[in-house]
């Protein structure tokens, strides 16, 4: 095998970058029906693809007069290779770029039985058909232009894996922020409901209280009222029988009589203002009662305000979310955008909703009605 120089590999691996980029790129537009720039650069290079190219291309050197022992260790290496990348990408960036969760035999999601074996077949392929071309290509030219051409290129992809790993950072923390808000708000709601129910239950009890304590006060006032008169008119029918009979057996005591009658009448007149005062002193009593009214006034007065600070609260949170969105969203609607079918099970609710998001904002863009 011929000694490749540092620029060479390094040259050997941005070509296989725009191939699995290639690849890549027209496979998921086929699938998804409409033109993708695939992958996690801006540019059109796919690590993964280059990495595991190198990675094959190093690990199977002792086998290659062995085609069934290359595509093993071509095979395996890859794999290793594929499954350590996804799980330390899930592991910083909470999102998961490719997902085989569905597919048969996977691991973890991250690898499969199925791309284990197209990284057998691609193994293969690479080493013995692409990298004799790529190989002829990059040998026939001069090591200084080799040197200039991944001097030349190397800024570029530097400065898009930047760029690209500022954005996967800053869609992290939308994500970590978006879940902790959607707690925070769901937290709201359910405290919300609790204060609205309280304060429900706390007029309907004050409205019964008081319903109660005023049909008892009239109720008692009337009572009151007809034993007043029921005493009244009799003290006053006794009285005047016993005025005429007296007038009739002592007609000459008539004056006597009257007097005894003007004290009786008077005597029943102070009864019945004392009955009715005892009435009015129990009715001060049962208004007193409704003494407690102010309290619970107090407490709904008190619920109010709280549920006035929770929904100026959820307020808050929607308008720091919608600004930290609106601050990382042409970054990250470019990250989505370039991997379709990336998914997030560490913040799978929030992740949802940045997509959608994202979707309903190109939608809108797209639609000439809307930019009317």
């Amino acid at each position: 095998m011929t000694i490749y120089s540092f620029s060479q590999w390094v040259l050997f691996f941005y070509i296989y970058c725009f191939l699995g980029w290639v690849w890549e790129s027209v496979y998921v537009s086929v699938k998804e029906k409409h033109l993708v720039n695939r992958g996690f650069l801006k540019g059109p290079l796919l690590p993964i693809y280059g990495s595991g190219a190198i990675c094959v291309l190093v690990v199977t050197i002792p086998f290659r007069e062995s085609i069934p022992l290359m595509c093993l260790s071509g095979m395996a290496a890859a794999t290793v290779l594929e499954y350590m990348t996804g799980a330390v990408v899930e592991k910083l960036f909470h999102v998961r770029y490719w997902d085989y969760s569905d597919k048969f035999m996977n691991l973890n999601g991250h690898i499969c039985l199925a791309s284990t074996l197209c990284w057998g077949v691609m193994t293969v392929l690479v080493v013995e058909v692409l990298q004799v071309y790529v190989e002829k290509l990059v040998l026939s030219l001069d090591k200084g232009i080799v040197e200039t051409v991944v001097i030349l290129v190397t800024p570029f992809v530097t400065a898009d894996a930047v760029t690209s790993f500022r954005a996967a950072i800053r869609l992290r923390d939308v994500l970590i922020q978006w879940e902790r808000a959607n707690e925070e708000m769901q937290k709201l709601a359910r405290r919300k409901e609790e204060l609205e129910l309280a304060i429900a239950e706390r007029k309907s009890e004050m409205e019964d209280m008081f319903a109660e304590r005023k049909l008892e006060v009239e109720t008692m006032l009337a009572e009151r009222k007809l034993d007043v008169e029921n005493t009244f008119t009799e003290r006053r029918t006794e009285l005047g029988q016993a005025v005429n009979e007296r007038k009739t057996e002592l007609g000459t005591a008539v004056a006597d009589w009257r007097q005894e009658f003007e004290n009786a009448v008077k005597n029943a007149g102070e009864k019945a203002n004392e009955t009715f005062t005892m009435g009015a002193q129990e009715m001060s009593e049962r208004i007193a009662a409704l003494g407690e009214l102010p309290g619970k006034i107090a407490t709904i007065q008190e619920l109010t305000d709280k549920l006035a600070a929770v929904q100026e609260k959820a307020a808050r949170l929607a308008g720091e979310n919608d600004l930290l969105h609106r601050i990382s969203a042409r970054s990250i609607r470019g990250l989505l955008k370039r991997n379709p079918r990336a998914v997030s099970f560490m913040n799978q609710e929030a992740f949802d909703d940045v997509k959608k998001s994202v979707s309903q904002k190109d939608d809108a863009k797209s639609d000439p009605e809307e930019k009317k």
